[in-house]
């Protein structure tokens, strides 16, 4: 009686790697890979490899002691994973299924093994995956921040979010590749919800129209992914085509608002306005600059002088104490910012322009 073990070999992150470093230059690795490969397994008798494109092999080894055999495997899987390590610049996932009668058997298990890449990560030999037992519930739940980043019309940073998400529930133990594949299309259904706003008379979701945003083929896409750096990259383009952009005018006015609200902290900065209204430092610097001719910075003194300027015309409060309340560290700033913008002190401008309140 013949057996048959499938060593399924996987380049670990290769989309990402090809993104970043171009097609040609991935190209040039995977021939190197082939050839690391092809060397490991053309000294073992009984021993076939079949190239799988664009960045997997799938190696066949046959003999009649099963035992032997899955020893023979890991052996050779370990020395492929070196070589590759060594030849390239890449690691690799080596997944070994159980030994089975017939060459479809042991592939379909390889390929079993291998799903588990997604919950166990990469740059290994995976030989036995735990038995599929499955938590209840994911370990934390993202919803809120998540309304408030798809709202914000945020595409990466509701991306970033999932993704991250997706790294936690993946590190809880006995979660199953097929578990957090579940878990993750549910968020993505809760952000069609947030994002559509089509709704019935009754005010549900018109989930007809939602779910021409989220077709059937996408979902199905997300049960062949097992590499959670695709998946990080997969959930970015998803997120592009559910979220719709925020106007521009959308975002410069959070952005004014929250300044309104917030003018008084000495603290604040342009990276604090950025991360709250779910933008880009550079696009609200931007937004400022051709909508409204000015700086961020420009903007943020005029708020504070404005209403320093209205304390020291209808109060009495010291100066030290006006700078407080319109967000300046010290009565000095304050002085030095009237100096610049105002040709004035403090104590001047009140001299001119005190109007007492009743």
């Amino acid at each position: 009686m013949t057996y048959a073990v499938a060593a399924l070999v996987d380049i670990d992150d290769f989309v990402a790697s090809e993104q970043a470093r171009g097609r040609a230059w991935a190209r040039r690795q995977l021939r190197h890979a082939d050839q690391a490969v092809r060397a490991a397994t053309s000294a073992r008798p009984g021993t076939t490899y079949r190239p799988q494109p664009p960045e997997e092999w799938l190696v066949l080894l046959t003999g009649a002691d099963p035992e032997a055999l899955m020893s023979e495997a890991a052996a050779l899987a370990e020395e492929v994973r070196a070589r590759i390590v060594r030849e390239t610049a890449w690691t690799a996932t080596v997944s070994l299924g159980a030994p089975s009668l017939g060459h479809g058997a042991a592939e379909r298990d390889a390929r079993r093994v291998n799903d588990y890449k997604l919950v166990l990560g990469g740059d290994q030999v995976i030989a036995s995956p735990p038995c599929d037992r499955v938590a209840v519930t994911p370990p934390v739940r993202i919803e809120q921040e998540l309304t408030r980043r798809v709202r914000a019309g945020d595409r990466n940073g509701a991306a970033g979010l999932l993704a991250g998400w997706v790294d936690r529930c993946a590190r809880e133990r006995d979660v199953d590749p097929q578990t957090l594949r579940n878990w993750l299309i549910g968020e993505l259904l809760f952000v069609v919800d947030v994002a559509n706003r089509a709704r019935l008379a009754d005010g549900s979701t018109d989930w007809v129209e939602a779910c021409a945003r989220l077709p059937i083929e996408d979902i199905i896409t997300v049960g062949d992914i097992h590499e959670r750096s695709y998946l990080h990259i997969w959930l970015r383009e998803t997120l592009g085509r559910l979220m719709p952009p925020p106007a521009r005018r959308d975002v410069l006015a959070l952005a004014e608002a929250y300044l309104a609200d917030h003018y008084a902290d000495p603290g604040l900065r342009l990276a604090t306005v950025a991360e709250a209204v779910s933008a880009s430092p550079f696009y609200i610097s931007h937004l400022f600059a051709e909508e409204r001719r000015t700086t961020f910075l420009r903007h943020l003194t005029g708020l504070r002088l404005r209403h320093a300027r209205r304390l020291l015309a209808t109060s009495a409060l010291p100066i030290d104490v006006v700078a407080a309340h319109t967000g300046y560290p010290s009565a000095k700033a304050l002085r030095g910012a009237f100096r610049r913008h105002v040709g004035c002190s403090p104590t001047e401008y009140r001299r001119t322009r005190f109007r007492p309140g009743p």
